[in-house]
């Protein structure tokens, strides 16, 4: 600034200050009180910056000379005086840290160079340094099947398997609880800690069923799931090195026991069908609702026997799915229906049609809305929910309403008294062992059976094993001796 340009400011400031009635002293002062506030509000900002890192780490000293990544401190914020280990991590861009559970300074150097050479391998083999507990987990697993679910099989998860999975992850939560290993590190779990899992499981109440010991097989597709959560993010996200997988051991399941299944016999359905028909759709103490209910049920039951239905398969019905089969003869048509499955329906993802003699039942259902003034369209659900609450609102009934149903008619009907005699269970899913069993007595081909009921030939031929004796009866004992 030139002399003039000066002269012409301090001119025009004392101006500036006679106009405001200040004198020069006054103008010094109010400038060396800015300069004092902004010279405390520097101070206070520093003082602020630094004192988070001052009461954590304390007294903190870095291992190595040479190294900036690995320090030893104790934490301020603690009263025990114990020395952390804080390593960074610069691929995945955190820290790691640990207690060292000693308050020598020499033991805590110590410990933090094995700690850290520890590490370091680990970070050469690709594992990430952040460890997760089993709960953090599971947590992280279940999130990413959410997102995989669908309606259709064997393009994700459906929902009905997301909600077993969840409660097939509880149990190794459970166990790993019961080993006071909650709060365990992935990485700090003895791998020789999941071998008795199995044998674990298998001693556990039941909540269901008490007077029966647990699947084996449902045991070991529980271990497989949780296998498959390790492999799937504590391994493939390098949570854990492979020999920090934990060592499940499947449990033995004689061959005999995958072959077993609980079936009517053909006159006790024969039975059950005529009490439900004749007795219990008859009594009179039900009202007008309950009869219906009833009704529809045995419509239900037989054509599940008969069609050798899944539970989700029936029960998603729509009228558009049944149909006369076209290519038989109007006699034949009168008595047969085939019945569309979808691929959200089906159990391995694949549409298909089957073919049962339950013509009679879908119109008995059929006569029965009407008469009861609900109408019957082609989208409708043909289980549809009769509550009153719930009445035109296309809702299908759900399958423990069913369940309920069925144990209810198998003790009223006094066969449950029987089954229980000979050491028998039948449930929801016997219906499709009954239906899949007389086709094959009848001589129907494996082929055929399986693909009326969306299974696979080599299942049949290994569950249903049995049968072929039967089968073959006659061509066995032909040319036998009596005995």
């Amino acid at each position: 600034m030139s002399s003039t340009s000066e002269s012409e400011a301090l001119t025009a400031l004392a101006s500036l200050l006679d106009e405001k009635g200040l004198t020069a002293s006054d103008f010094l002062d109010a400038i060396n009180a800015v300069a004092n506030i902004k010279k405390r509000e520097a101070e206070t900002a520093e003082k602020s910056s630094q004192e988070p890192e001052k009461k954590i780490y304390q007294d903190k000293e870095f291992v190595y000379e040479t190294r900036t990544d690995v320090f030893i401190y104790r934490d301020g914020r603690t009263k025990s005086g114990r020395y952390y280990v804080r390593i960074y991590d610069e691929k995945t861009k955190r820290d790691y840290v640990k207690s060292l559970r000693t308050s020598n300074r020499i033991e805590a150097l110590a410990s933090a160079e094995k700690e850290y050479r520890e590490n370091k391998e680990r970070m050469k083999r690709g594992v990430k340094l952040v460890s997760l507990n089993t709960r953090e987990l599971i947590n992280i697993y279940l999130k990413l099947r959410f997102k995989e679910r669908t309606d259709t099989p064997h393009s994700g998860i459906t929902t009905a398997s997301y909600d077993k999975l969840i409660n097939k992850l509880k149990y190794w939560q459970t166990y790993i609880e019961a080993k006071k290993h909650k709060n365990t590190k992935l990485e700090n779990l003895p791998p020789e800690l999941a071998t008795g899992f199995g044998q674990w499981m298998l001693e556990q109440p039941k909540q269901f069923y008490k007077d029966r010991e647990r699947s084996k097989g449902t045991i070991n597709s529980i271990i497989s799931a949780i296998k498959k959560m390790y492999r799937d993010v504590a391994l493939h996200e390098k949570y854990i090195t492979f020999n920090e997988m934990p060592k499940f051991k499947y449990l033995k399941v004689p061959k005999d026991d995958g072959a077993k299944r609980d079936i009517l016999e053909k006159h006790e359905l024969e039975e059950l069908r005529h009490w439900m028909e004749y007795k219990w759709c008859r009594e009179k103490e039900i009202d007008e609702l309950e009869v219906l209910k009833r009704k529809v049920f045995c419509c239900y039951l037989a054509i599940k026997y008969f069609a050798g239905f899944r539970n989700k398969e029936i029960l998603g019905l729509k009228w558009c799915d049944v149909s006369p089969v076209k290519t038989e003869s109007k006699e034949r048509q009168k008595v047969n229906r085939a019945m569309f499955i979808p691929a959200s329906n089906s159990k391995n993802g694949k549409s298909r049609s089957c073919v049962a003699p339950v013509a009679y039942q879908f119109q008995r259902i059929k006569d029965l809305y009407t008469k009861n003034g609900i109408e019957v369209n082609r989208d409708d659900y043909v289980f549809i929910n009769l509550a009153k609450t719930k009445r035109g609102l296309n809702i299908p009934y759900q399958q423990p309403a069913m369940i309920n149903r069925l144990e209810s008619v198998l003790v009223g009907s006094g066969l449950q008294k029987k089954l229980d005699e000979t050491g028998r269970r039948v449930t929801e899913y016997s219906s499709r062992h009954y239906a899949i069993t007389d086709a094959l007595l009848r001589g129907v081909s494996i082929y055929d059976v399986a693909l009326n009921t969306g299974t696979s030939i080599q299942y049949i031929q290994s569950t249903y094993s049995h049968c072929t004796a039967l089968l073959k009866s006659e061509a066995i004992t032909n040319n036998q001796e009596e005995a």
